[in-house]
């Protein structure tokens, strides 16, 4: 099966589907929702996270805005999808890797949101406990 026609089945009976794309290097591993256009929601991506762990996320992000009819937005943060701090949501401009939503929508609004180290501290703040670059940033705050 194209691998485009799997996402549309998806779409099809969930309302959303999640593409992950992996790499050896896992900074330019991403993964990011297909589908959540058709529900008027901006896609959804997170980068530098194992597959497994981005699929889950983004999956309760389509079931909040599929099933629950809610809504995430840039410049604010949600606290719904992990306990502890609040993850920012960022306004993607460099839309570059999410090639599934171009080829079946077309030029889309995109957000990403932005996950934590283990000590709750965020890419941009002193003392972040990852190696530099291993949650690229697609936009700004």
């Amino acid at each position: 099966m194209d691998p485009l026609d799997d996402l549309r089945a998806k779409i099809d009976t969930y309302g959303w589907a999640v593409r992950n794309v992996s790499d050896s290097d896992p900074a330019k591993c991403l993964s990011y929702t297909v589908g959540l256009t058709a529900h008027d929601h901006p896609e959804v991506v997170m980068t530098g996270l194992p597959p497994a762990a981005g699929t889950a996320f983004l999956n309760m992000v389509g079931e909040i805005v599929v099933r629950e009819g809610g809504r995430f937005a840039a410049g604010e943060a949600t606290a719904e999808l992990a306990d502890g701090p609040a993850m920012p949501v960022l306004a993607v401009t460099d839309k570059t890797d999410l090639t599934a939503v171009d080829a079946i929508y077309g030029d889309v609004p995109a957000l990403q949101i932005v996950w934590t180290d283990s000590g709750g501290r965020l890419p941009w703040e002193p003392g972040y406990a990852n190696p530099p670059g291993s949650q690229r940033l697609l936009g700004s705050l």
